[in-house]
């Protein structure tokens, strides 16, 4: 209970595998590492919200900005895990003169999933240990 609400005082959210927040546990989707990235690369084509500021199919990696609310710098990592199962992490921070933001991160974390849910099939979460 406490880490949960110590989570929406930071300036600071990211997913992972065992995480205490079920909803910011990565995400699998049934999908390859370039068909996940291209649909990420469409997303940020899409919203006028977010700013791309870098892409690397390669190292499956992009980074952006989110303008409103708050600016936000966000880090996506997408890695196939096993064939046609990709994982999806991603990491928020943002910059407050407040050294807290009331779980915007953690919000803007389930919206970037949910729009992956859309648009990919979605699979599982926290499945590192069942592949």
């Amino acid at each position: 209970m406490f880490r949960k609400l110590q989570n929406l005082m930071e300036n600071h959210a990211e997913t992972s595998e065992q995480h205490v927040d079920e909803r910011l546990r990565t995400h699998y989707f049934k999908a390859n590492k370039p068909e996940v990235m291209k649909v990420i690369k469409q997303i940020l084509d899409e919203d006028m919200n977010f700013h791309e500021l870098g892409f690397s199919e390669e190292r499956g990696e992009v980074t952006f900005e989110v303008r409103q609310p708050k600016s936000a710098f966000v880090v996506i990592s997408v890695v196939t895990v096993k064939a046609n199962r990709t994982a999806v992490d991603l990491n928020v921070s943002t910059e407050s003169a407040l050294p807290f933001n009331f779980g915007n991160n953690q919000r803007l974390i389930v919206n970037i999933y949910e729009i992956l849910k859309e648009k990919l099939m979605f699979v599982g979460t926290s499945m590192a240990e069942k592949l």
